[in-house]
C-alpha cells in the first residue's frame, strides 16, 4: 500500500475525514476543537504530522518533456482527477519497479533484496546519429 496515499505532495494537503486539509487548515481545525473543547485532536494531530513528515522528505525534481507526451500526461491526469506530478511520480514508481523485477527474474542479486537506489535506470536519450557529410 502507498504510504503517501493520503497526503497530495502537489496541494501540500493530507485526506482526514472526507476532505482534504492544508496545514493551516488543519492547525485551525486543532485550535478549534480545543477551544470548543473537544480534546480528541489525536487523528488530525497524526494528521498533520505525516503530512509534515511527507513534506520534509520530499525533493523536487524538474523533467523537460517533449510537447506530444507532455500533453498525454497532462490529459491523462486530468482524466484521473490528479495533478500532473502525482502522475508522474507513480509512472516513475512503476518503472523503478517493473526494473526490479526484471533484474530478479534475470537471477542478479539473489538472496538479498536490493534497495531503490540500487536499481540502474539510464534515462538519456540516445545521441542522434551523425549528420551525413555532403
Amino acid at each position: 500500500m502507498d504510504p503517501y496515499a493520503d497526503i497530495d505532495l502537489d496541494s501540500e494537503s493530507v485526506w482526514l475525514d472526507g476532505a482534504w486539509y492544508t496545514r493551516d487548515e488543519l492547525a485551525r481545525r486543532i485550535k478549534q476543537m480545543i477551544e470548543a473543547g473537544d480534546f480528541r485532536v489525536s487523528r488530525p494531530s497524526q494528521a498533520l504530522e505525516r503530512l509534515e513528515a511527507a513534506l520534509s522528505s520530499a525533493q523536487v525534481v524538474s523533467v523537460r518533456l517533449p510537447g506530444d507526451l507532455f500533453d498525454t500526461v497532462k490529459a491523462t491526469a486530468e482524466r484521473l482527477g490528479r495533478p500532473v506530478g502525482h502522475l508522474v511520480r507513480e509512472a516513475v514508481a512503476y518503472y523503478l519497479a517493473a526494473a526490479e523485477a526484471y533484474r530478479a527474474s534475470q537471477g542478479e542479486g539473489e538472496g538479498e533484496p536490493a534497495g531503490p537506489g540500487e536499481v540502474e535506470v539510464d534515462l538519456r536519450e540516445e545521441a542522434p546519429p551523425p549528420a551525413k557529410a555532403r
